[in-house]
């Protein structure tokens, strides 16, 4: 099924709840807005020294609260504080969105995509919490026709309100903008098909790109691609002034070099923009980035590289680059007053503040992404 379509069935409070975010101009749906405290909180995917799959919360200490094991492994969350559910979406090609009550420390629901489509990975809810936003694949039986999509559920009886096209192909991370009537999305470029799920299928062809979309209509109303179209747009996170960081992954020679951190803002009408730092800079990334989280606080952003072994940070008012930090296997980073909550798939769980300080280690593997829960 190409092009957008909106169903009839809770149609009407869709359009009145996406007005209404609108009207508030929030920005709580993001991570860069939260604020740390003693009773922070925080959440996870990971996978135990058994490979047993779970998704896990705990303390600005770093002390486990809790734990729900899961059929496959997860890849990021997002939470509703309102009735305490946590959302975990499984990795590509994975078909399971996983409705977690962390009261009851149980599967509340498991949500299967549509016949032919599969998740990517990310998702967020409108403020209220009513709405859930995923990206996802639709494909056929062949290797031929595919397609981004982005799908709305009601998170009451989780029936789909929406789907419309994402503006690309893979998408992957996607967020509401501050005004809550546009969404952002990482179209990676990339087509795959979960007949042989890690196989990228058009590296040569790939066309990546960051789109902007009307929340309530799926409406395009801007695309934009990095300068080589092998660098894949992934991950995202977006300030408080709208000003979107994407994180690319480079699928070119392993020789090659290239800037894989850009900020972009759509009022301005111009192309990416690569953060400024040296090309040496950029070669102990490793040709890929990982998570991304931005703390208001300092103005500053934070992207981890996993394959590099490093975590960047740099200063959001000159996009240029303040340090390099050395963490092995780093994976899943979150913000909030001043300081960074980091995670790697050895166990550790670190807090980046002045200096860096190992609160505690895990005897497990914390997966790509942690979010602050509020």
């Amino acid at each position: 099924m190409a092009g957008n379509t909106i169903q009839l069935d809770g149609r009407r409070k869709f359009c009145k709840n996406m007005l209404a975010i609108g009207a508030a101009a929030s920005a709580a749906v993001l991570i860069s807005g939260c604020a740390f405290s003693q009773t922070s909180q925080f959440a996870s995917a990971f996978t135990d020294l058994s490979g047993r799959h779970f998704i896990g919360w705990f303390d600005h200490n770093g002390n486990m609260l809790g734990r729900v094991e899961i059929p496959e492994r997860a890849h990021d969350l997002t939470y509703c504080g309102k009735n305490k559910t946590l959302f975990a979406f499984s990795r590509r090609p994975g078909n399971k969105l996983y409705v977690i009550d962390i009261n009851a420390g149980a599967i509340k629901k498991q949500l299967l995509s549509s016949v032919g489509q599969h998740f990517y990975g990310h998702g967020f809810l409108t403020e209220s919490g009513d709405f859930l936003y995923t990206t996802e694949n639709r494909f056929d039986k062949s290797y031929q026709a595919y397609e981004g999509v982005i799908v709305v559920r009601n998170t009451t009886t989780y029936a789909i309100e929406a789907e419309f096209l994402s503006g690309g192909v893979g998408p992957h991370q996607l967020a509401l903008m501050n005004q809550g009537n546009t969404i952002v999305v990482a179209n990676g470029g990339i087509h795959t098909h979960p007949a042989s799920p890690r196989t990228k299928l058009n590296i040569e062809s790939m066309k990546p790109n960051i789109s902007y979309l009307d929340a309530m209509s799926g409406k395009l109303m801007g695309s934009f691609s990095p300068p080589n179209n092998q660098l894949s747009t992934r991950h995202l996170c977006v300030s408080n002034d709208d000003k979107v960081y994407v994180g690319c992954q480079y699928q070119g020679a392993k020789h090659h070099t290239q800037p894989l951190i850009f900020s972009h803002k759509l009022s301005d009408e111009s192309e990416l923009e690569a953060l400024n730092t040296e090309l040496n800079t950029w070669r102990v990334f490793n040709q890929y980035t990982a998570s991304l989280a931005i703390d208001p606080m300092n103005k500053r952003l934070a992207v981890t590289s996993p394959r590099g072994g490093v975590i960047s940070y740099w200063d959001t008012q000159t996009d240029s680059l303040l340090e390099v930090t050395k963490q092995r296997d780093c994976a899943g980073i979150a913000s909030s007053n001043g300081q960074f909550m980091g995670s790697t798939g050895r166990g550790d769980l670190i807090l980046q503040d002045k200096r860096k300080v190992r609160l505690k280690k895990h005897q497990l593997k914390w997966d790509n992404h942690m979010i602050h829960m509020v």
